[in-house]
């Protein structure tokens, strides 16, 4: 089989950066879900999954989608789509190594890794993130969150039964004096190519782009996507108002 690129209409491609650099995005969509099954294209709202991150992503960034299902890029039409070999789209199966596939077909100096598991990412965070890259020349760029709840000081072990706390401030820290903390919370990842070729996304210079919380929701059960039918109710609600 061959494992070819289509592309749109180069008419509608996005000029979206101010400098030299060749920033191409890319979302992964595989058929395989497991805690949502044909999650990708499951319809949230009445529209696709997939089509929530690729409605924003195209505004900003010259954007592909590559999976090993022809089902799901027949509605990904309007960016460009590869089918993606299969064993590159097992359970097991490595991002990085599906990325390094789409560089085999596509020429970039960044890649810009978009999850289709995080509808709320807008085009403002895509933007962000591209900024980062461009003003500071890193190897790469991680999308970050706010989370209290990862805090060292609330994380602790258990040997014996008995509770070790990771940090000395376990008992009695206050949250007030602590220090902020982020966590990766999987929409976006944008890397320089030859970072990506050695095996990783996360080069020396890696930069943080912090997203608000209520953009942050990652749908990988029914519960997470039973709280974005929520979430979208609200929205919509608000907006006929």
């Amino acid at each position: 089989m061959c494992y070819c690129l289509q592309r749109r209409n180069p008419d509608t491609r996005v000029e979206h950066n101010k400098t030299n650099m060749n920033i191409v995005g890319l979302i992964l969509a595989r058929s395989g879900s497991k805690g949502i099954p044909n999650k990708n294209i499951k319809l949230l709202h009445g529209k696709p999954l997939i089509r929530y991150i690729i409605d924003s992503a195209k505004q900003v960034v010259d954007t592909y989608v590559s999976s090993d299902s022809q089902k799901i890029l027949d509605v990904c039409s309007d960016v460009g789509t590869i089918l993606r070999p299969k064993e590159l789209a097992q359970d097991k199966s490595k991002s990085v190594d599906a990325v390094q596939h789409f560089l085999s077909l596509v020429s970039a100096d960044y890649v810009l890794l978009m999850n289709a598991c995080t509808p709320f990412t807008s085009e403002e965070d895509i933007k962000s993130i591209i900024k980062i890259a461009e003003e500071t020349e890193c190897d790469s760029v991680v999308s970050l969150v706010e989370d209290f709840s990862c805090h060292p000081s609330k994380v602790c072990t258990l040997e014996d039964g008995r509770v070790v706390g990771v940090d000395k401030g376990f008992e009695t820290a206050e949250r007030q004096g602590l220090s902020t903390i982020f966590k990766r919370n999987t929409a976006l990842y944008l890397a320089k190519k030859e970072v990506i070729m050695s095996g990783t996304f996360f080069g020396e210079d890696t930069r943080g782009c912090v997203m608000p919380k209520d953009r942050s929701l990652d749908l990988n059960d029914m519960y997470d996507w039973k709280i974005a039918e929520l979430l979208l109710g609200h929205i919509n609600e608000a907006a006929q108002k």
